[in-house]
């Protein structure tokens, strides 16, 4: 499902954008930019944010992974994310 509609972003993305270590509303803006536009996702966009875990930012309810175990992969897929937006 495509949350924001001014930069093409779906569901899909922010979800990993967020497995990768994005934490904050602003990581995913920097990221993907989200809500930078029109705002009319931004709402959703940050329930999605509060879902996730601060240890891992993963939206399973538990942290799987500890964060520093994900930080070199987190980045790249974050810089693929960012380029592919």
């Amino acid at each position: 499902m495509i949350v924001c509609v001014c930069k093409s972003v779906s569901e899909r993305q922010i979800k990993a954008c967020l497995d990768a270590g994005a934490t904050t509303m602003e990581d995913l803006q920097i990221d993907l930019g989200v809500a930078l536009c029109c705002g009319k996702c931004g709402p959703y966009v940050q329930e999605m944010v509060s879902g996730a875990t601060p240890c891992c930012g993963r939206s399973c309810g538990g942290c799987c992974q500890s964060a520093q175990a994900e930080t070199p992969a987190a980045e790249v897929v974050r810089r693929e994310l960012a380029l592919a937006a």
